[in-house]
């Protein structure tokens, strides 16, 4: 009876096992972008800023690029109404520390 060898058998599964690994990762990845952008659509941000962050009017800033701790800091000025009278307050209200961070995370990826 013929002895199994497993390290070649080990050795022909790994780019499987590789190849499934960067599948899983990079899907991982994709669903967090698609989440953020969906919380971009449900917040209304894209309605004026565009879903890249680029928007369609010269009355919207184009948000697209910009550095995450800036974001954060004009979404709680809003949110905290310090500006009172602008229509992001309203926008800003309902958003909690975490959909801040998510949605600057997402707007400072996007291409500018």
């Amino acid at each position: 009876m013929a002895d199994f060898d497993l390290s070649g058998l080990k050795k022909n599964l790994f780019p499987i096992w590789a190849v499934a690994a960067c599948m899983l990762l990079g899907s991982t990845t994709g669903a967090w972008a698609d989440e953020d952008l969906e919380l971009a659509w449900k917040y209304h941000c894209v309605t004026c800023h565009g879903v890249t962050g680029l928007a369609d009017s010269d009355r919207y800033p184009n948000i697209a690029g910009q550095n995450v701790g800036y974001l954060v800091s004009r979404l709680n000025y809003f949110r905290d109404g310090q500006e009172p009278g602008n229509q992001m307050n309203a926008q800003a209200a309902a958003l909690s520390d975490e959909d801040i961070q998510r949605l600057a995370e997402y707007f400072s990826r996007q291409a500018n």
